[in-house]
């Protein structure tokens, strides 16, 4: 298959400038008002950006702005490929259909947000809202899809819902007797044996809990000489001019031991791109066209997937890919009972990735799950394939930077999208509530 690569026209003017918390920001525009200081509702965005008003935010641009997850933000995570070179993950066969089953109930649904107890309704239309688009799949059919900050057929970023493919990968050459979870991941990754990662075992990066000193925080992405700081500025979504990067795998082997590995749950970008780099060995294909083959190109898509590239042509697989939201909704069906592909996965891995047991790297990670269960509204029992949370009924869940989320409940068969610019997250806060509008119609397995 033909690598299939966009190049960015401002690539090269961007990298000298980003200065951002793991993402790559840009300043957007709308055709809906002039550019001025203030923070545009994301309603903006439903008309496209002008141009003219392009020109004249890049003129405005500092680094500063780049972290608020405002009118830069706003633009970018619609136009990655503006900035990042990208690999084409090409659509191929008939488009699945997401007939419409509309249950106006779900708009009923409240949460306590940062803008007050809201309806979904509500806060969709609230102006100060950072949610740009949702879509709830009942049974393959939309129960609800809205779209107050961008349009139905624009690619948008996932950031962090993209470990998902990672975690799948692994589980699906698991299955294939290609992949031994037991082993160092150094014995697929020789080149790695002396460094910090020797004697990490797959499963331990794949569940997050490889013990490595690369925690995913703020003040570490800032950080050139930290360990996710590194691999972040490898990939120049970070740049200074006072420090010369890393390559991407130099990076990665540059990266300290912390604590013994699968003792303790640990979120890090890192142990993503890791596995990136053993799925190419063990397939022995780019990883971007392991992901088209196995997995993109059977979900029914209706549009190309877009997977971010670093300078020197690694995948950023620990967040750079964007799609449409009805993919992303199509994507997330893989994992129900109305859109299992056997093709893809086998029910044993889904089995696998469900386990509500076997979950001592996770009540060791007491924080985590804290956080997890602020957001959510219920703590989590496990996390596992480097989806973040678990729980106890089996439902699924998987966060973005800025918002970005995808929820599974297989036993309700239901799947909810998101996508937003959001720094508060309120909209995680209706994910369990919209899912249990549905009936339970599968048991969980333990």
């Amino acid at each position: 298959m033909t690598v299939k690569i966009l190049m960015p026209r401002f690539f090269s003017f961007w990298l000298l400038n980003i200065l951002t918390l793991g993402v790559i920001l840009v300043a957007p525009f709308s055709h809906a008002e002039a550019v001025t200081q203030s923070v545009w509702p994301v309603s903006v965005a439903k008309e496209g950006f002008s141009s003219d008003q392009r020109r004249q935010v890049l003129s405005q641009y500092s680094p500063s702005k780049l972290a608020a997850g405002e009118n830069q933000a706003l633009y970018s995570y619609l136009h990655m490929a503006e900035f990042f070179p990208h690999h084409i993950l090409a659509r191929s066969g008939e488009i699945k259909k997401l007939s419409l089953n509309s249950a106006s109930k779900l708009g009923a649904v409240t949460a306590i947000t940062a803008l007050g107890e809201l309806s979904l309704d509500e806060l969709l239309a609230h102006p100060d809202s950072r949610v740009q688009g949702i879509l709830v799949l009942h049974q393959g059919q939309l129960a609800l899809e809205r779209y107050p900050g961008m349009r139905a057929t624009d690619t948008h970023l996932w950031w962090s819902i993209a470990k998902i493919f990672a975690g799948l990968s692994v589980e699906i050459l698991r299955d294939e007797g290609k992949i031994d979870k037991s082993l160092s991941i150094t014995s697929y990754l020789p080149e790695f044996e002396k460094s910090a990662w020797s004697g990490v075992s797959v499963e331990s990066v794949l569940n997050m809990a490889s013990g490595m000193d690369a925690l995913d925080s703020p003040q570490a992405y800032a950080d050139p000489n930290s360990g996710i700081g590194g691999l972040i500025y490898a990939e120049g979504i970070l740049s200074s001019p006072k420090h010369t990067p890393l390559g991407h795998n130099q990076a990665l082997s540059k990266i300290p031991r912390l604590q013994a590995p699968g003792r303790v749950y640990q979120y890090s970008s890192a142990n993503t791109n890791m596995l990136a780099l053993l799925i190419e060995r063990v397939s022995g294909k780019p990883y971007a066209e392991f992901i088209e083959d196995r997995i993109w190109s059977r979900i029914g898509a209706e549009g190309d997937g877009l997977m971010g590239l670093s300078p020197d042509g690694h995948a950023i697989a620990h967040g750079m890919y964007s799609s449409r939201l009805r993919d992303l909704g199509r994507f997330g069906l893989l994992f129900t009972p109305t859109g299992y592909n056997a093709s893809v996965f086998s029910p044993q891995l889904m089995s696998r990735i469900s386990r509500t047991q076997e979950n001592k790297h996770y009540q060791n990670a007491v924080e985590a799950a804290k956080r997890a269960g602020n957001l959510l509204g219920e703590k989590p029992v496990n996390a596992l394939a480097q989806w973040d949370a678990l729980f106890a009924d089996g439902d699924l869940f998987k966060s973005g930077f800025d918002g970005q989320a995808l929820y599974i409940s297989p036993s309700r068969d239901v799947v909810i999208a998101v996508f937003s610019t959001s720094k508060d997250k309120s909209i995680y806060r209706y994910l369990r509530a919209i899912a249990s509008q549905f009936p339970v119609q599968i048991k969980s397995k333990k």
